[in-house]
């Protein structure tokens, strides 16, 4: 009963929501904090080299502080922000669904925890997300 709870995509939507308000009041407030995510729906812009590559773990802590903290872009989607990795700082840009994000942490302290089981983005979201997007980019042909 309780996986079933879980998996539920209106439940999975709730914590997806506000998992975006609790992010969405820390860049307002400047609260630097962490995130764990599952590595499953992060992207990394250019990819991480191979001797960096995080994608044999399942779940994977960022921190966001000083310039990446500054660099973060916040929609109701993703979290979006620029971070170095290694001993040279490889440069890249990060995009995590919201969905993957299993925790919040400010100073070590678990502020938030997503309890769904997260599966990525029905057909049915993305489509609508695609219209949106869209639509955005190509109002003036509507006018």
């Amino acid at each position: 009963m309780l996986e079933a709870i879980l998996k539920k995509q209106k439940f999975v939507t709730l914590m997806r929501e506000h998992c975006f308000e609790v992010l969405q009041f820390l860049q307002e407030e400047k609260i630097e904090f962490s995130i764990v995510a599952n590595m499953q729906f992060v992207k990394f812009d250019p990819e991480l080299p191979k001797e960096l590559s995080l994608k044999n773990n399942p779940f994977v802590m960022f921190a966001l502080a000083g310039y990446t903290f500054e660099s973060m872009e916040l929609n109701k989607e993703r979290l979006y922000f620029h971070a170095g990795f290694g001993a040279d700082d490889f440069a890249t840009y990060v995009s995590v669904d919201l969905g993957a994000i299993t925790q919040i942490q400010i100073e070590n302290t678990i502020i938030f925890v997503n309890f769904s089981i997260y599966k990525g983005r029905t057909d049915e979201e993305n489509v609508k997300n695609s219209k949106n997007i869209f639509l955005k980019n190509n109002k003036d042909l509507f006018q």
